[in-house]
């Protein structure tokens, strides 16, 4: 499995397996851009005992990321869904990396990024 770098830009716009986060509930595939905006959004009024999927889990990312204490590269793998590359795993890291970005944080202090095709 080969590593290739990945841009925050390119990781934004990037297509996830995901089409329902957090409770909201849609028909397409979300990118992570939206998934970051959706949890932006439902993170405020969700509780840790009412989060069954863990998805708080990108706050504990976020700092980890943003105060070196992450110590591995943030790797996120893709696969081909009916001729369509989805996002399959690391969805959780890659909203965090990106909420990173989004608040100021330069890439050069976050663990590097990359896509495993």
């Amino acid at each position: 499995m080969a590593l290739q770098p990945l841009s925050a830009g390119e990781l934004a716009e990037t297509p996830t397996l995901f089409a329902s986060f957090m409770g909201y509930v849609d028909r397409g595939h979300k990118t992570f851009g939206q998934l970051l905006a959706i949890y932006r959004e439902r993170s405020k009024t969700l509780h840790v005992d009412d989060d069954q999927a863990n998805d708080l889990r990108v706050g504990r990312f976020m700092d980890d990321m943003s105060s070196s204490r992450w110590k591995s590269d943030v790797v996120i793998r893709i696969g081909v869904f009916d001729g369509t590359l989805l996002v399959i795993d690391g969805i959780h890291r890659g909203i965090a990396y990106l909420a990173c970005i989004e608040e100021g944080i330069s890439p050069d202090r976050l663990p590097a990024l990359h896509v495993a095709c």
